[in-house]
């Protein structure tokens, strides 16, 4: 999910909510911060607490369960943090991703 655009990202998890089984789980993770960066011709979206709650928040379907924050284990990214999240499928899973806004 760190690879797709932030303006993206409601539409994609909408897919995925669509896709999950009423209760089903889905594993989240991001590089802790905020805002979109490229590094080596690729895209990353970072996401700090705030941004991924609003990002859920337009994701009606999905319910947070975990939310946590650990350190990169690679010795060269001593300092670098990651958001991971856990969310479930709501009972009532929308039958439709939502349009894309924008």
């Amino acid at each position: 999910m760190l690879h797709v655009p932030l303006r993206e990202l409601p539409e994609v998890l909408g897919r995925l909510t669509v896709a999950l089984k009423p209760g089903g789980i889905l594993y989240l993770s991001f590089k802790h911060g905020h805002g979109e960066r490229r590094h080596e011709g690729r895209h990353f979206t970072d996401l700090d607490e705030a941004g991924l709650l609003t990002l859920l928040d337009a994701t009606p379907g999905l319910l947070l369960r975990e939310l946590w924050i650990t350190a990169d284990q690679r010795p060269e990214r001593h300092g670098e943090q990651w958001l991971n999240a856990i969310v479930a499928g709501s009972a009532q899973t929308p039958a439709t991703p939502h349009p894309r806004s924008g």
